[in-house]
């Protein structure tokens, strides 16, 4: 029989340690996991500005008049303002195709570029969407 008094609590010794490093893990996991959740959090909301954004530009070139008096526009949200800037004409170049014998009436291909940007009221979070928008429109239209 082997005798205890021998003994001097290494095994004590190697179950708490075991434990702490348990824990350890423990708490790595849930600080991993917390932090994940922060960045899914994150992402949704820019994605949320971001379809926000898409909305009100669709409204503005949705409306020649936007194109053919150029301002800003601001629409407001329930998450937020969204401010779409003034349509700026990058290029303008004469439609193909017409035979017209005055030049004044053909029609122009229009490249335009708009700028929308949104703030989320509650998290500050920012999106800006660039788009691009060609349209034929009457010639003289693109300054």
């Amino acid at each position: 029989m082997p005798s205890f008094q021998k003994q001097n609590g290494a095994t004590l010794f190697v179950a708490l340690i075991i434990l702490l490093m348990m824990t350890l893990f423990a708490i790595s996991s849930i600080n991993l996991s917390t932090i994940n959740l922060k960045v899914v959090g994150n992402m949704q909301a820019t994605k949320l500005l971001d379809a926000e954004a898409q909305v009100a530009l669709e409204q503005v070139i949705s409306e020649s008049s936007n194109f053919l008096t150029p301002t800003s526009t601001t629409v407001v949200t329930t998450y937020g303002t969204v401010t779409v800037s003034t349509p700026v004409c990058l290029d303008s170049q004469t439609a193909t195709g017409y035979s017209a014998v005055n030049t004044a009436i053909i029609p122009d291909d229009n490249t335009w570029e708009i700028i929308s940007s949104v703030t989320d009221d509650l998290t500050g979070a920012t999106s800006t969407i660039h788009t691009g928008v060609k349209m034929r429109m009457l010639a003289g239209n693109c300054p």
